[in-house]
């Protein structure tokens, strides 16, 4: 008898931390009342938000309901590169003061962004960027916050503030982070960014890539698996970040809002369990210590949540930008939904943003195959913005295209096919 009552148990358990459990916080959050939001401050730009037209799909809308198409470009110049010797340009805002701006060399992959590039994006008619940021310098030491990085991060946002752009704050990463070895002569590190050291846990395995994509490292695998699974409460220390960043630009409208995090690899987890029971659950906790949504259940935290855990409020009270919420990687390569699409939190700005790199990053890619003959997609260019229009609308989100590109050679193939 105490057999089965403790066999039951154990059912209900796994039950609540997998995928009933976050089906159930899910569906909560659909019939949940959206958190109280005040208009902000008035400012240059109008504040946007997500707009619920009843049965129509969610957009990004201004003050007045008019959707609000964001396009501009993503300058790299203040993420933090291998292999570990701080990024190339200053920091200090005061080296870019009054027009200032560092000369190019050909010793870094990216030019530095100062004020001439904003206006130029203006000039050719952007109106917004996303701003690509890193971990690694917002919290080099584990609890120490780098007030002048931030500070240079709000220079950017004050030049956009000049010409009419918004800055999307994208907390950015590749391949985790550029402390995950030098390993062998496969490994590129000035491709990868991320995590600070101390974040960084790859247990020993060996950093080595395979079919040259810098994912494919035992050693990323193992240090993104770790942040999942909040080994040593380093996804904690994450969300302390993000709230630190929020905090900043809590009553700034330049800021569109917040990208928290790029291009989410599974790690050594497998689909689709890894963005249902993993990914979005990490996105509703972070959305919860940011807007203090308060959508999961109350849980310990400094290691592994359960996917129905939320996050206390971390007290930033940013109740009024939007949330980009990356779909993961895995998404990317098949240009296919890869998760349920269901609510992730009551939070009403919640936008789903997708990366769409058909032929260059899809499977097809690793075929013998080029973009005007390949049979996958089978929806073709197509296929991604199309089915990420149904999944965001699933999620009562907004849709978001973050990152598309392709290969110069195939920019006709494109134009024919798309506009012609």
């Amino acid at each position: 008898m105490i057999g089965r009552v403790l066999l039951a148990l154990l059912v209900v358990i796994v039950a609540l931390v997998t995928y009933p459990g976050a089906l159930l916080v899910s569906l909560a959050t659909r019939i949940t009342p959206a958190p109280h939001t005040t208009p902000g401050p008035s400012g240059a730009l109008p504040w946007l938000h997500v707009a619920h037209p009843g049965t129509g799909a969610p957009y990004i809308a201004d003050e007045q309901g008019r959707m609000v198409l964001l396009h501009g470009a993503i300058p790299a110049s203040l993420l933090e590169f291998g292999p570990g010797s701080g990024p190339f340009y200053p920091l200090d805002p005061a080296a870019y003061a009054d027009g200032q701006c560092p000369h190019n060399s050909p010793s870094s992959r990216y030019p530095p962004l100062c004020q001439a590039d904003l206006e130029a994006m203006a000039r050719m008619g952007f109106n917004s960027i996303r701003l690509p940021i890193s971990w690694s310098l917002l919290e080099p030491d584990r609890g120490r916050f780098d007030t002048t990085y931030l500070d240079r991060v709000a220079q950017v946002v004050d030049w956009a503030r000049e010409v009419g752009m918004y800055v999307t704050v994208d907390m950015h990463q590749n391949a985790f982070s550029h402390y995950v070895g030098a390993g062998d002569r496969t490994v590129d590190l000035s491709y990868d960014s991320g995590a600070p050291r101390w974040a960084t846990l790859t247990d020993g395995l060996p950093s080595t890539v395979l079919r040259s994509q810098r994912e494919l490292n035992p050693a990323v695998l193992e240090a993104t698996t770790n942040f999942w699974y909040d080994r040593n409460g380093i996804q904690d220390e994450y969300l302390a970040t993000l709230a630190f960043v929020a905090k900043r630009f809590r009553d700034d409208p330049v800021v569109a809002g917040y990208s928290i995090y790029n291009e989410p690899l599974l790690g050594w987890s497998l689909p689709p369990g890894f963005e249902d029971l993993l990914l979005f659950p990490f996105y509703r906790r972070a959305i919860d210590a940011v807007t203090g949504a308060r959508d999961g259940l109350p849980c310990w935290s400094g290691f592994f949540m359960p996917a129905p855990c939320g996050y206390r409020d971390l007290g930033a009270d940013d109740r009024r930008h939007l949330v980009f919420l990356d779909a993961g990687l895995l998404r990317q390569v098949t240009d296919f939904p890869t998760h349920l699409g269901l609510p992730v939190s009551s939070y009403p700005n919640v936008v789903l943003s997708i990366h769409a790199y058909t032929h260059v990053f899809t499977v097809d890619n690793l075929l013998p195959s080029i973009a005007s003959s390949s049979n996958y997609p089978w929806g073709g260019y197509d296929q991604s913005y199309d089915l990420g229009v149904r999944e965001a609308k699933a999620m009562d989100a907004a849709l978001f295209v973050a990152e598309f590109g392709n290969a110069p050679a195939d920019d006709m193939v494109i134009l024919k096919t798309q506009v012609g």
